[in-house]
């Protein structure tokens, strides 16, 4: 006689389950940008403006990532909006980041650095938009 398995049981499927890092980025660059006060992503000061322009939308401009064993640390540098309190923009960008990345990709995210590398005073038609 054989056992009786029940019908809605099902056995889990075997196999591995790999995210590219540029699957990491994607998620990680959306959640900065969604936060108040961020501008972009990518330290202004080191780049010429015409390299900043062809790199504008780069998801990987700004973005370091560090992978040990399954652990996440992630090293952000991001421009903020000029009059936004900067420590709180940057601890609501730590605290998104480690959130959406967990949720989303089911990945621990051991720590989250956040790099203010400039400000950037918006004329009034842009803070508009």
């Amino acid at each position: 006689m054989q056992p009786h398995t029940p019908v809605n049981e099902t056995p889990a499927p075997t196999g591995r389950v790999e995210i590219a890092e540029g699957a990491i980025i994607s998620v990680v660059h959306e959640a900065v940008l969604a936060c108040y006060g961020v501008v972009e992503l990518g330290p202004r000061a080191m780049q010429s403006p015409i390299r900043r322009r062809l790199r504008r939308n780069d998801p990987t401009r700004g973005i370091n990532i560090t992978q040990n064993d399954e652990h996440l640390q992630i090293d952000l540098s991001i421009v903020v909006e000029y009059g936004t309190p900067i420590f709180t923009v940057a601890q609501n960008v730590m605290q998104t980041v480690k959130f959406q990345v967990e949720r989303l990709l089911a990945m621990p995210v051991d720590r989250v650095n956040v790099n203010v590398d400039g400000l950037r005073v918006s004329s009034p038609s842009e803070k508009s938009v």
